[in-house]
């Protein structure tokens, strides 16, 4: 099913209406695309280990649109994709919505690179992909504490992932993290980090994404006051000594 097209966007709408996501025939095309782009580059950008058409439609695109059904969004929000990869969940989120502003981050200058092109490819409009560590840039003003949304797909257990999530937020504002069944065990181990960090669990969402048996669960974290000026630590120490 590589090249064809046409079961392709079959199997693509078949997620999406089973997700009851709606879509236009310009967000299926510019999956496509996003696809053919990602299969062309993967070798040379190490992307994923993921390429078969079935699994890429199922564990990285419906995988990422999967919080949509969940989740009601209002536009014009600020969005933070720590880890991002080839674009997962962020790039996805992007094209169903527009009218969002979203900001990709990788510390994998060679992702980084695939996305800037795969942006300029689908002549996308309010969306960066950025290279660097979360520790680094959530110590800088113009990140620190200015995102309404952080969004983050298998990059760190949940005590390390806290730490570099929390900073970016406003308080009030939310992170959205994908975890499978251990989540319970990793809040567990989290909770030093939730009360240092300023964030609390806002709520837990058993995710169905189409065609994929795997348990996958939505960790919702909600910002409640002010993260102490120390944290993150630097580059390294979070994942090395987690809170």
């Amino acid at each position: 099913m590589e090249n064809n097209k046409n079961e392709f966007i079959k199997q693509l709408k078949a997620g999406i209406e089973a997700l009851d996501i709606s879509y236009s025939s310009e967000q299926l095309e510019q999956l496509w695309e996003y696809y053919l782009f990602f299969i062309k580059e993967n070798k040379k950008y190490n992307l994923s280990t993921i390429t078969e058409a079935d699994a890429v439609i199922k564990k990285h695109f419906l995988d990422s649109l999967v919080i949509l059904k969940q989740l009601n969004f209002d536009g014009r929000k600020r969005w933070l994709d720590i880890g991002t990869g080839a674009g997962f969940p962020g790039m996805v989120l992007k094209l169903f919505l527009p009218g969002d502003s979203f900001y990709l981050l990788d510390s994998s200058a060679k992702k980084v690179n695939f996305l800037n092109q795969l942006i300029y490819k689908l002549g996308l409009k309010g969306i960066d992909a950025s290279h660097g560590r979360a520790e680094d840039l959530a110590q800088i003003d113009e990140w620190r504490a200015s995102y309404d949304y952080v969004c983050s797909r298998a990059v760190a257990s949940l005590n390390v992932l806290l730490e570099y999530a929390v900073p970016f937020l406003k308080v009030g504002a939310l992170a959205y993290l994908y975890k499978g069944p251990e989540y319970k065990a990793e809040i567990k181990e989290a909770e030093t980090a939730l009360k240092t960090l300023g964030a609390q669990i806002k709520e837990v969402i058993e995710l169905d994404v189409p065609g994929l048996e795997a348990e996958r669960y939505l960790v919702i974290v909600e910002k409640v006051s002010k993260t102490p000026v120390k944290f993150p630590r630097r580059a390294g120490i979070p994942k090395k000594r987690p809170l």
